[in-house]
């Protein structure tokens, strides 16, 4: 009996051994799959990163720029930076602004013009990381430091290059203003922390309010004297183009007039011409008819009457009216 109960025993311990063996393998292949799974870290696809290895503390040059899982290693993890282009406010919002996480949003910016005068600045410009330069930025500012000096290399490049412009020009040439800024911003952060600019905004500047009241008096009065101006404009115009209806108006008279004058010339002359010729052939017909008539003597006469009065009644419509002729004695 004792023996038999050894036998049993015995087994007892082989079946707990290769049991606990067994959950050993089991719990030891679980921490492995844990760990690779571990290993694996994922790129959004509005993202690129930088591979940093736990184990000897340094992150690796090249950049991992296609998104999705890459093994990275067990400890290891990304520093991840935005791959699209990012906004970075100095401006006034409500509350219903929300800029997005990767956004800066700062206060406006009070520089001094060339004139000494403080001028608060407006202003927005959107960025982008270079991603060539990724380890670069890192190394220099660490994963998130950027933002921050982004804002004060920004604030102090505007603030420098406002003391180029007086205040008129923030007012008047805005344009000119912005230009300047953009490219100066652009030089700075590309030099100290390549980044590229990739376009820029200048609001419309705040100025002290007494300078501002005289802004707006001064922008009343141009507004007044180019009213003025636009007003003689418009009464020049019209005067210039009642002059030449005018002038039209007499050129068609005078051409009317000439136009008539000729006319009645060449009528008159016509009518002149025909009855020269009417009395040039009447005359020469009676010269022909006195002569044709003369060798009758004191009877030539009296025969040519007669003769005009046969000429008459030959081309007069007989049937019309009666003519009595009296024959002469």
């Amino acid at each position: 009996c004792d023996s038999k109960s050894l036998h049993i025993h015995v087994m007892v311990e082989n079946v707990v051994l290769l049991g606990g063996g067994g959950c050993c393998c089991c719990l030891f292949v679980v921490f492995v799959v844990l760990m690779i799974a571990l290993g694996f870290k994922k790129v959004e696809s509005s993202q690129w990163a930088l591979q940093y290895d736990w184990w000897s503390e340094s992150v690796k040059k090249e950049p991992l720029t296609q998104a999705g899982l890459h093994f990275v290693g067990i400890g290891n993890y990304l520093v991840t930076f935005p791959s699209t282009s990012k906004y970075c406010y100095f401006r006034n919002f409500d509350n219903s602004f929300q800029p997005d996480d990767d956004d800066v949003f700062m206060p406006p910016l009070s520089v001094r013009t060339s004139d000494g005068l403080k001028v608060t600045l407006e202003l927005e410009f959107v960025y982008r990381l270079q991603m060539a330069k990724l380890y670069d930025l890192y190394m220099l500012v660490g994963d998130t430091g950027y933002r921050n000096t982004l804002v004060h290399v920004a604030a102090a490049a505007i603030s420098a290059h406002a003391t180029n412009f007086s205040a008129q020009a923030f007012y008047g040439d805005r344009g000119d203003v912005q230009g300047a800024f953009q490219a100066a911003l652009a030089q700075e952060l590309d030099r100290v922390l390549y980044i590229t600019v990739v376009s820029f905004q200048l609001q419309p500047a705040h100025f002290p309010p007494k300078y501002a009241a005289a802004i707006v008096e001064t922008q009343e009065m141009k507004q007044d004297i180019q009213v003025a101006e636009q007003e003689n404009k418009t009464k020049v115009i019209q005067k210039q183009t009642q002059l030449f209806s005018a002038r039209q108006l007499a050129h068609q008279i005078i051409i009317k007039a000439e136009g008539e004058a000729q006319q009645t010339l060449v009528r008159n002359q016509a009518d002149v011409a025909q009855f020269k010729y009417r009395q040039q052939v009447l005359a020469e017909g009676y010269s022909k008819a006195l002569n044709f008539f003369s060798s009758g003597g004191q009877d030539a006469v009296p025969n040519f009457l007669n003769y005009m009065k046969v000429e008459a009644l030959k081309a007069h419509n007989s049937g019309q009216r009666t003519v009595k002729l009296t024959p002469v004695v």
